[in-house]
């Protein structure tokens, strides 16, 4: 009976021993709870206009034009208004486009020039501190190269002297 007791409190031990030591897994946050986005890939806008905004502020532009060409014809002069009032939005917004659009490729351009630039640039110092160092090290090479013909001088100097 008490190796039956031993035997069960060992067990009992050796079980909550191991349910203990088991690794706990914390509860993930809801989504609600996240503070940061998990892709942040897409996180800076684009702001230069795609092809897509350019075809639709043509073919708005386009409609416009067609509408104010219907409404003159027309007589209606409410209708004209109004034609033309929108066709001056669509030219307005087909003209910021083509801007923006303009100064993204500059944009571009430059962007390019200067990397190109920055490129010359290293590489010209690159240049110049290499050949620095060759000159330096030339010179530290002519220094120990007289050090050592003056050491083995001296060297020869000294062996003929010593039995003087």
């Amino acid at each position: 009976m008490k190796k039956l007791n031993l035997s069960l409190l060992a067990i009992t031990a050796g079980m909550f021993f191991v349910t203990s030591c088991e690794p706990k897994q914390e509860p993930q946050p809801a989504a609600e709870d996240m503070s940061e986005p998990i892709d942040t890939v897409n996180a800076v806008e684009n702001t230069a206009p795609s092809d897509r905004d350019l075809e639709d502020a043509k073919m708005k532009l386009s409609e416009a034009e067609e509408n104010l060409k219907k409404a003159k014809e027309s007589g209606d002069k409410a209708a004209e208004e109004v034609a033309q009032k929108a066709k001056d939005d669509a030219q307005a917004a087909w003209d910021a486009i083509k801007l923006t659009a303009n100064e993204t490729a500059n944009a571009v351009k430059e962007g390019a020039n200067d990397a190109v630039d920055g490129a010359k640039d290293v590489a010209n110092k690159v240049g110049d501190a290499s050949k620095k160092a060759y000159e330096e090290t030339k010179d530290g090479v002519k220094d120990a190269a007289k050090d050592v013909k003056d050491g083995a001088k001296k060297a020869v100097d000294d062996i003929k002297n010593i039995g003087k």
